[in-house]
């Protein structure tokens, strides 16, 4: 029993559902924060600083590009929670 009678289940090596949840969590945030802040930050110097678009890169190849940096980071993030046994 985990308090106010919730149960955990527990999954492979010894994770249980909320530390699961978190590292879900931990994942998909990181991936939303990296491709929303690439696109901002290109239009913003596109704006702010008057920068020319380079030929071939759009705003989609930048969230493209962004989103797999953050899915990089956020599973390296979420096997170091999940590593974490407290």
């Amino acid at each position: 029993m985990n308090g106010f009678g919730q149960t955990q289940m527990r999954h492979g090596f010894g994770q249980t559902t909320s530390s699961v949840g978190n590292a879900a969590l931990v994942l998909v945030g990181t991936v939303a924060a990296f491709t929303v802040g690439g696109v901002v930050n290109a239009a913003t110097d596109g704006y702010f600083y008057a920068r020319e678009k380079k030929k071939g890169v759009t705003y989609k190849t930048i969230a493209k590009r962004n989103a797999a940096l953050g899915g990089a980071i956020g599973a390296i993030a979420a096997g170091l929670l999940l590593a974490n046994q407290n």
